[in-house]
């Protein structure tokens, strides 16, 4: 895990969101290999194990039965998603973590992090990898886009992905049905695309 990503972590516990710390007790470079974060407001602590954190606690990966995205590749990820330039968070979930590695290539300086990705989805360079059964522990408005996969296009996922953009930012989804919380850009193939509101 990237140790700047803890700046735009949070508690998934139920209370104010609040900072989270890291101990790490492996580092390579910027990533933590082994360590933990922790919340000061609740005393949680969770584990990092090669590199991966897990927000739950140690298991088994997440999205085991995630599959990648069928209708769009890395490349329109990043035209939907209004990549333009480096800086700041991108936030794939479930199936869509898959196109991790390939946005990392397209997008240079933002850094990419999948939340309960496929199995091979292995933590690098700019790519950390998340392990969140029960939500997205990232702090509200702090991603530049996010993109989720099949396997997590249901209302608590979407509301999750939502809070996390920042305004004016992008949110696809890979299932074309109606979204709540985004005005609606494009709908086809498979594919939603919305903007977070900027009010």
């Amino acid at each position: 895990m990237f140790i700047e990503l803890t700046e735009i972590l949070k508690c998934p516990r139920d209370h104010a969101e609040s900072y989270l710390v890291a101990a790490p007790m492996a580092m390579d470079g910027r990533r933590i290999v082994r360590g933990a974060v922790g919340c000061p407001e609740c005393r949680a602590e969770y584990p990092i194990v090669d590199g991966v954190a897990y927000f739950g606690g140690p298991g088994a990966r997440g999205g085991a039965a995630a599959a990648a995205p069928g209708a769009y590749d890395a490349a329109a990820l990043r035209a939907f998603l209004d990549l333009g330039g480096p800086g700041g968070y991108v936030l794939l979930v479930g199936g869509a973590g898959a196109l991790g590695p390939g946005l990392v290539a397209a997008v240079p300086g933002v850094h990419v992090v999948a939340v309960n990705p496929p199995p091979a989805v292995a933590p690098a360079a700019m790519l950390s990898v998340l392990v969140a059964p029960h939500g997205l522990p990232l702090r509200t408005a702090s991603v530049r886009g996010v993109a989720l996969g099949a396997d997590v296009a249901a209302p608590p996922w979407i509301a999750e992905a939502v809070r996390t953009l920042l305004p004016g930012r992008r949110l696809v989804v890979d299932d074309e049905g109606a979204r709540a919380g985004v005005t609606e850009l494009a709908r086809g193939g498979g594919v939603f695309v919305g903007e977070k509101g900027r009010g």
